[in-house]
């Protein structure tokens, strides 16, 4: 398959909405809150390191769900599309921002910025994914 998404730009801002930053944030609290409490009840330095990297392993999830922006050629829509369901993603309808396509997982398990977004305009498609979903992309059109 020929290279039909052009990366313009990657975003700075893994969290899209106001509950992605209460659902991290209260995962990360959850954690530094049983950290702290675990000095007192395990004073094992081993239970404390545990749970501290717990709260960093969220990281890289984090990373990952980074906006990539990019196009794609107006010809190459079906193929695109048909990569963006290949890869697990559902339809779930149209907004302003245009064609919204979320991962297949119940929603209380996925990330509001874990979506793609195919907007048309002028004889492209403009395209919002998550960097993990760009680059598998890059990977299978190499």
């Amino acid at each position: 398959m020929a290279q039909t998404f052009h990366k313009q730009s990657i975003g700075f801002n893994p969290l899209l909405s106001t509950r992605d930053w209460i659902v991290w944030g209260c995962l990360v609290a959850g954690f530094l809150a049983v950290a702290l409490l675990a000095s007192y009840w395990a004073p094992s330095a081993l239970v404390r390191g545990a749970l501290v990297g717990a709260c960093i392993g969220q990281v890289p999830s984090l990373l990952m769900c980074l906006p990539v922006r990019g196009t794609v050629d107006a010809a190459g829509e079906t193929a695109f599309v048909g990569r963006v369901q290949q890869f697990g993603f559902v339809p779930a309808g149209e907004t302003d921002e245009g064609r919204i396509f979320n991962y297949k997982t119940p929603r209380w398990m996925r990330w509001d910025s874990n979506r793609v977004v195919i907007r048309p305009a002028d004889g492209v498609l403009h395209v919002t994914a998550p960097l993990y979903f760009y680059n598998r992309l890059k990977r299978m059109q190499a």
